[in-house]
């Protein structure tokens, strides 16, 4: 076998999902495949400003949202219950018509995010945490002033990987400078996501 072939089995061996130059050098995922560590996935979101009834203390609600999202799978524990770490930037577009202003919210967001799956594989149903920094461009949109642009990220989600590998979750977002500024009222939105894996 030459030189460059033993090298490439080896690294494989050693490295099973390693990145080098932008390419992915062992197993990825694909439709029918079981996640594993180094696969990726491409989220698209769709969703909608929410009222005060949670943790902000004013309304965004008649705001629409469309996001993308990209994940990186760096750690896959399964056993009694499955859990995986990702790595997970976002991008946010929000707009609405706020008395008679057409305000706009770009959401840049960078956090590692943990699911959990009640079974040992990673199918079904799931749950999910993720906590990072975000940066939104606007302190005011609607009827929330914030007082800072960078903030923290904070988001929940449940959802539902299916046999092929792609997956729906519905999400609840959070941002606030967490009392590391004054005031603090927070930054809300639901959105409903669909997940390609590669």
């Amino acid at each position: 076998m030459p030189l460059s072939r033993t090298a490439a089995a080896l690294i494989r061996r050693v490295f099973p999902s390693l990145m080098i130059a932008g390419v992915l050098i062992g197993p990825t995922a694909h439709a029918g495949d079981v996640l594993q560590e180094g696969s990726q996935e491409l989220i698209l979101s769709g969703g909608k400003g929410i009222g005060n009834a949670l943790i902000q203390q004013n309304s965004t609600a008649g705001a629409d949202l469309v996001g993308a999202n990209w994940s990186y799978l760096f750690y896959d524990y399964p056993s009694e219950h499955h859990f995986q770490w990702w790595a997970q930037v976002s991008y946010s577009y929000m707009w609405r018509d706020y008395r008679g202003r057409d305000q706009k919210q770009h959401i840049w967001e960078l956090k590692p995010v943990l699911r959990w799956y009640p079974r040992r594989e990673a199918q079904g149903l799931f749950g999910e945490i993720g906590v990072g920094a975000a940066y939104l461009d606007e302190r005011s949109f609607g009827a929330v002033d914030l007082s800072t642009n960078l903030n923290f990220s904070l988001h929940f989600a449940t959802g539902y990987t299916l046999q092929s590998g792609n997956t729906i979750s519905l999400r609840y977002s959070h941002f606030s400078n967490g009392y590391t500024n004054t005031p603090n009222p927070g930054f809300d939105f639901a959105s409903l996501n669909w997940h390609t894996s590669f």
